[in-house]
């Protein structure tokens, strides 16, 4: 199920009062080689200290690729300066509670994902008996058909300046985009105890 925004401790209004600029950095980077394939069949979670273990591949056609941003709440040093000195990474690592992750994230024109659970609690060893509420911010959603999150069953039809939470291992998730374009979000996994107030 979604989880009502008024619950987060996080303020969620620093998603809707920078839209414009986290949409730009979004916008700056989508064009250029810092999104990568993304896939479970390798688990990004489970790496010590370096973000990667390897150098992912960027393929044209690929469905979902990802730009990552922050991992266990710090920049990543093997990301490009524009990346790690961007304006989104600063807004987010400026607030009291950090996420353990955070990712823009590509899904390509006429995809459809598979049900999946990331596990991004890993990321932080102290929170693996946890789970991770993924604060899902939509900034460059087709209008040529629709793109949708879909968590338990429950599809939402996403527009700009939505802000979708869920609860990761709870809930089952997948998204598509039947538009011919492609679809931008903002993924933010944060820790479910540090960040809700029930």
């Amino acid at each position: 199920m979604f989880i009502d925004p008024d619950l987060s401790k996080v303020d969620t209004s620093i998603f809707y009062q920078n839209f414009d600029d986290i949409k730009n950095d979004y916008l700056n980077f989508k064009n250029n080689p810092f999104f990568i394939d993304y896939s479970h069949t390798y688990d990004l979670t489970s790496l010590d200290g370096e973000f990667f273990g390897f150098i992912p591949t960027y393929t044209p056609d690929f469905p979902w690729k990802v730009c990552p941003l922050i991992f266990n709440r710090q920049t990543i040093s093997r990301t490009p300066v524009q990346i790690q000195e961007c304006k989104t990474v600063e807004l987010l690592l400026n607030q009291p509670i950090k996420p353990v992750l955070a990712v823009f994230s590509i899904l390509e024109p006429g995809v459809e994902l598979d049900p999946h659970s990331d596990g991004d609690e890993r990321i932080d060893k102290t929170y693996w008996h946890s789970s991770v509420i993924k604060y899902h911010f939509s900034l460059d959603i087709p209008d040529d058909g629709p793109s949708a999150l879909i968590v338990n069953g429950e599809e939402r039809i996403l527009k700009n300046k939505d802000l979708n939470l869920f609860d990761e291992k709870l809930s089952e998730h997948y998204a598509y985009n039947k538009s011919a374009n492609r679809r931008g979000v903002l993924i933010a996994s944060y820790i479910r105890e540090e960040v809700l107030n029930a």
